[in-house]
């Protein structure tokens, strides 16, 4: 039985476990179900070119597979992984070394600036109203400031 559907592989075959695979794969998220994926959608292009035998796709197969799969392991060994985006998800650290005016006066060390759409809350050096400035620093949810200038 098993014997007969591999003698029977077809390019829809290998399609098919190429979409199970990736299916799998978003699931996951290891990125290595994808190489094998690719693996065999290749393997089904193949077979619909030149129509192979069986034996020859389980070996086309399985070397496509272990080469794309090392492939990748040794790209991500080698990619800079910190260099992506560093302040993604880290919504203030995009504001450090901008200048803002501040929208409430610096009181005993706590005042607010608007940024955008938003109203942050600075920590710095007692300040009035309307002065100027610039974020150098975060703690959690506070911008550190310091004084640029008066207006």
């Amino acid at each position: 039985m098993i014997m007969g559907f591999l003698l029977d592989l077809t390019p829809w075959h290998w399609l098919t476990a190429a979409v199970f695979l990736l299916v799998i794969e978003m699931v996951v998220g290891s990125y290595y179900l994808l190489w094998v994926s690719f693996a065999a959608f290749l393997v089904a292009i193949i077979q619909w070119m030149f129509g192979i035998s069986w034996g020859s796709q389980m070996v086309l197969f399985s070397a496509i597979s272990v080469m794309s799969v090392i492939a990748w392991y040794l790209y991500d060994l080698k990619r800079d992984k910190t260099s992506t985006r560093p302040n993604l998800n880290k919504r203030g650290h995009q504001y450090i070394g901008r200048t803002f005016q501040l929208s409430h006066p610096i009181i005993n060390g706590v005042g607010k600036i608007n940024v955008d759409d938003s109203t942050w809350k600075v920590r710095g050096d007692d300040a009035p109203l309307d002065t100027t400035v610039k974020v150098v620093d975060i703690d959690g949810t506070i911008l550190i400031v310091k004084i640029l200038g008066d207006k």
